[in-house]
């Protein structure tokens, strides 16, 4: 069990403030179901949309819990809108390895030169995954990394990341795959002329009725900013900003540059 956060931020925003509330969800969260806290390492991904910039991402991933990290702060301060980020606090499902391998995101290469970055809440069956994808993948991968190079696969055939990740759940949804609920941050790089264009991908995919609340997403569109956020992170921004539950499963992108959404249902599906 984790928690997400996908932004897109114009001029103006201030990507730090929603740094700040997830290190606060990440330290105590009141809809775990096992209480406590998620300590098992972090990370971010995070790319200029200043065309001066050449499109320059960084990518960060520690083992340590992210309020004992004092490089939050240095982040906080690097981190200047306009952007496009996802990051994530992690808890670790049992049997699953730790340290700083093991944290999110996880960044796969495309085969047109691009990157793609996935962040992830929830667990997907290993076995069904490995059956999924074609690429040669090492023994031992977490559920999430595995996941990605599935996700990179579909985007491959696609060539539209919208339907690659309706595709992937579908898949997942036909094998029965999602441990209770895999929600899903993306971040998709690739060239555009001289430069890169971006995209955000969000998922809710939750299918374990008792998971409901603790599942959803918050999600807040307006002229300069897409916010996606677990409910722990959205409540932590302390009325700042004021995102709004998502319900139903859905898929979401947003185009880095126009901050246009596209929204497609999921298939209902299995209840548990």
């Amino acid at each position: 069990m984790c928690r997400l956060l996908a932004l897109v931020a114009r001029e103006g925003a201030q990507p730090g403030r929603f740094l700040e509330a997830l290190k606060s969800a990440a330290e105590r969260d009141p809809y775990l179901p096992s209480g406590g806290s998620h300590r098992d390492g972090w990370g971010l991904a995070a790319v200029s949309l200043e065309e001066a910039s050449g499109g320059e991402l960084l990518l960060y991933k520690s083992g340590r819990p992210m309020w004992e990290d004092s490089n939050v702060s240095v982040l906080q301060q690097l981190l200047r809108s306009p952007l496009a980020m996802i990051a994530h606090v992690r808890k670790a499902s049992s049997g699953m390895p730790c340290g700083v391998g093991a944290a999110h995101p996880f960044a796969v290469n495309l085969g047109d030169g691009g990157l793609l970055v996935v962040a992830q809440n929830g667990t997907i069956s290993v076995d069904g995954l490995l059956g999924m994808i074609k690429r040669k993948v090492e023994p031992g991968n977490v559920d999430s990394y595995l996941y990605a190079v599935a996700l990179a696969e579909r985007l491959e055939e696609a060539g539209d990341l919208a339907v690659a990740l309706e595709e992937l759940h579908g898949e997942l949804e036909e094998q029965r795959a999602v441990m209770r609920m895999a929600n899903t941050a993306v971040l998709l790089l690739r060239r555009a002329g001289n430069g890169w264009s971006a995209e955000v991908g969000v998922v809710k995919h939750v299918v374990d009725e008792g998971l409901a609340r603790y599942g959803e997403l918050h999600v807040l569109s307006s002229p300069g900013l897409f916010a996606a956020a677990s409910i722990t992170v959205a409540e932590n921004l302390h009325g700042e900003l004021q995102l709004e539950p998502l319900e139903g499963n859905s898929v979401l992108v947003v185009d880095a540059g126009s901050l246009r959404v596209r929204l497609s249902p999921l298939s209902e599906g299995r209840k548990r």
